[in-house]
C-alpha cells in the first residue's frame, strides 16, 4: 500500500470539493488495546471498518483509518445537499445505536470489545489530493473541525456542526438533538460556533462552553470500581501533573455505568462533582476528592459495587 501511495504522488494534483466529513472514533480503544493481543486488535478493527463502510456508509466516496477510528467523506452538489445530509445523519444515528452489536456473531471476534463510538460531522470545502481518478487524501480546516467535534462526542454520541443545516433534517432527528455554543482548541478559541449533539448520549464539557484562548487545559483520567470507592472512608488524593492557575480552574467530572438496563451505554451518566479541595503537599499540587460524598451520590444513583466509575480531573495549567 505504501508503494502504491508513493507512486501515485508522482502525478498527483490538488483540487477543492464540497463534502460532508464524518469522523468516527472508537471509545475506550486505548484501554482495549493495552489488554488484547495485537492480532485480535487487528481483526477487530478490520471487521469494524468493513461493517461501517458496507452497512452504513456505502455511499461515501472516500474513507481512511485514523488509527482507532475512520474518516469518511460524502460529496454533494447544491441539489443533492438536503438528501445527502439526511442520509448521512441517519447513517450516523444507526451506526451509533447499533455499534455495540456490530461484531455480534462474528467467529473471529470472541473476546470483549469496545461498544461505543463518538461521531463528528461537518460540511464545507476541503482540499483533495488526486492522482489520476483516485483520491489519495483530504485535508484542510474542515477536517480539523470535524476531528474537534468528534472529541466532544463523549462518552459517546454525535456532534454536528451548524454548517450542515439543522433544517435539512427530519423532525424526529431534530428532536433527538440539543443546541450548544462551543469553543474549540486551535480553531474556535475566542468566538464560539453552534453545534447540535445527541442529548441522550453526549455531555459537552464545561470547558468548551467558554473561551479557551491562551489557556492550556490538562486532563487526568482514572477509573475505580464502586467497591474500591466504598472502602475509602473519606478523602482520596490525586497528585496533579502540573500546577493549575487556581483552584477555580479545576473541574471534576464523574461518569458511571448506566443502571437502567443492559443495553444502556457504559458511563452513561455524567455529573460535575464539586466536593473536592486543592492544596500543595510537599510543594506538589494535589486534589483531594471527598469519596464519602461521592459514595453517597453513587448510591443514590443505584450504582452497583461491580460497576466502574470514571473520574476526569481537568484544570487550566499555570
Amino acid at each position: 500500500m505504501h508503494r502504491i501511495f508513493r507512486k501515485a504522488l508522482d502525478v498527483a494534483g490538488g483540487d477543492t470539493y464540497s463534502i460532508i466529513a464524518v469522523i468516527i472514533d472508537i471509545r475506550d480503544f486505548s484501554a482495549f488495546s493495552q489488554k488484547q493481543d495485537s492480532y485480535d486488535i487487528a481483526m477487530f478493527l478490520r471487521r469494524v471498518y468493513m461493517n461501517i463502510i458496507d452497512s452504513y456508509f456505502d455511499f461515501a466516496s472516500f474513507y481512511k483509518s485514523t488509527g482507532d477510528g475512520l474518516l469518511l467523506t460524502i460529496p454533494f452538489s447544491a441539489t443533492e445537499l438536503g438528501e445527502m445530509a439526511k442520509k448521512t445523519i441517519a447513517s450516523c444515528m444507526a451506526c451509533h445505536c447499533e455499534f455495540g452489536n456490530i461484531c455480534s456473531g462474528d467467529p473471529m471476534i470472541h473476546f470483549p470489545v469496545p461498544d461505543k463510538i463518538g461521531i463528528g460531522v461537518a460540511k464545507g470545502s476541503a482540499c483533495c489530493l488526486i492522482s489520476g481518478r483516485k483520491i489519495i487524501d483530504y485535508s484542510g480546516r474542515l477536517l480539523n473541525l470535524t476531528s474537534r467535534l468528534t472529541d466532544l462526542a463523549k462518552p459517546s454520541g454525535i456532534v454536528i456542526d451548524q454548517s450542515l443545516g439543522i433544517d435539512l433534517l427530519d423532525e424526529n432527528t431534530r428532536n433527538n438533538l440539543e443546541e450548544q455554543d462551543v469553543y474549540l482548541d486551535t480553531i474556535h478559541e475566542d468566538e464560539p460556533i453552534k453545534v447540535y449533539f445527541t442529548k441522550e448520549f453526549t455531555t459537552i464539557p464545561e470547558r468548551n462552553k467558554r473561551p479557551i484562548a491562551a489557556k492550556r487545559w490538562r486532563y487526568q483520567n482514572y477509573v475505580k470500581s464502586f467497591s474500591d470507592i466504598a472502602k475509602i472512608p473519606l478523602w482520596f488524593q490525586y497528585p496533579l501533573e502540573s500546577n493549575p492557575i487556581s483552584d477555580k480552574s479545576i473541574e471534576i467530572i464523574i461518569r458511571h455505568q448506566s443502571t437502567k438496563g443492559e443495553l444502556e451505554q457504559k458511563y452513561g451518566h455524567a455529573l460535575v462533582f464539586e466536593d473536592f479541595k486543592y492544596q500543595l503537599v510537599a510543594g506538589k499540587p494535589v486534589v483531594f476528592l471527598n469519596f464519602q460524598k461521592l459514595r453517597q451520590i453513587l448510591q443514590r444513583h443505584q450504582v452497583k459495587e461491580s460497576m466502574d466509575v470514571f473520574i476526569e480531573i481537568a484544570y487550566v495549567e499555570r
